[in-house]
C-alpha cells in the first residue's frame, strides 16, 4: 500500500465509525489544535461553550467533557491504524478542529508512516499520544486544576471502550486475545494493569463488557441518564 492509499483508507474507515471523524491530508494552515501551538485559549473557549450549553451540569462535567473531546479522535484513529491498516501515521502532530462545543475533524500534515508488529505499533502510538495528551493537560492547567490521575482514568476508559468496539468487529476472536490487547494498550500509556478489572465477562453474551472506572457525569445534564457502562449504574455495583 502506498502512503497516499493508506490515508485514503484511513479517512474512509474513520468516516465509517462516525461522520464526525472526518480526516484530510493537507498543509498546516495554522488552524485548530496542534501540539506546537498555544492551545490553552482555544480549549478554554471550548470549556466555556460547554458551561453555557449545559450550565446545570457543573464544573466537573464541563472539565470531563472537555477532556474526552480532546482525546476521542486520536484514540479512535490509533485503533483504526493499528488493527485495520497495520501502520501508524504521525499522530502526535495531528491537527484537530474545534467546532461550537465539540471537536470534530482532523488533519495530518505529512504522509509519514511507521510499520511494525502489532506490539511495536501500539507501543509507538501510545508514546506519541501520551506526549500529545500531556501537552493538552498542561495547557488546561493554565486556567484550571486538572490532575494527572483524573486524565489517566479517562484515557484508560477510552482505550478499553475501543477494545469493546474492536471485539464487536471481530467476534470470532477470544476474550483472552482482547484482554491481551488491552494490556498492551495500557502498558503503552504507562497505565497500571488494575484498569483491566473494568473488562468483565457478560454472562448473557459471553463477551467482554466494560464497567468504567470514571464517570462522565452526563447524568447531571438535563434529560440525561447514567451510561450503561457507568460505575454509578445500579447494574454495575459490586
Amino acid at each position: 500500500m502506498q502512503n497516499s492509499e493508506y490515508f485514503e483508507a484511513l479517512f474512509k474507515l474513520s468516516k465509517k465509525v462516525t461522520p464526525y471523524l472526518s480526516g484530510q491530508l493537507a498543509a498546516d494552515t495554522g488552524e485548530g489544535l496542534h501540539i506546537y501551538r498555544n492551545n490553552s485559549d482555544a480549549i478554554q473557549q471550548l470549556y466555556s461553550q460547554l458551561s453555557l450549553s449545559s450550565a446545570e451540569a457543573g464544573k466537573a462535567y464541563w472539565l470531563t467533557r472537555t477532556w474526552d473531546l480532546l482525546c476521542w479522535q486520536p484514540i479512535y484513529i490509533a485503533f483504526i491504524a493499528v488493527y485495520q491498516l497495520k501502520a501508524i501515521p504521525d499522530i502526535k502532530n495531528v491537527s484537530q478542529s474545534i467546532q461550537s462545543g465539540f471537536i470534530s475533524g482532523f488533519t495530518f500534515h505529512t504522509s509519514d508512516l511507521i510499520f511494525g508488529s502489532n506490539e511495536a505499533l501500539i507501543s509507538s502510538i501510545g508514546l506519541q499520544l501520551s506526549v500529545l495528551f500531556e501537552s493538552y493537560r498542561e495547557e488546561v492547567s493554565q486556567w484550571t486544576r486538572i490532575r494527572p490521575g483524573f486524565t489517566k482514568h479517562l484515557i484508560a476508559d477510552g482505550l478499553l471502550n475501543c477494545i469493546i468496539k474492536l471485539q464487536a468487529q471481530a467476534p470470532a476472536l477470544s476474550n483472552a486475545y482482547f484482554l491481551t490487547q488491552a494490556k498492551l494498550w495500557l502498558a503503552a500509556f504507562e497505565l497500571p494493569d488494575k484498569h483491566l478489572s473494568g473488562l468483565q465477562i457478560d454472562l448473557t453474551t459471553n463477551k467482554l463488557k466494560l464497567i468504567r472506572t470514571s464517570c462522565c457525569l452526563v447524568y447531571k445534564c438535563e434529560g440525561r441518564n447514567l451510561c450503561a457502562d457507568c460505575p454509578r449504574h445500579p447494574s454495575n455495583k459490586r
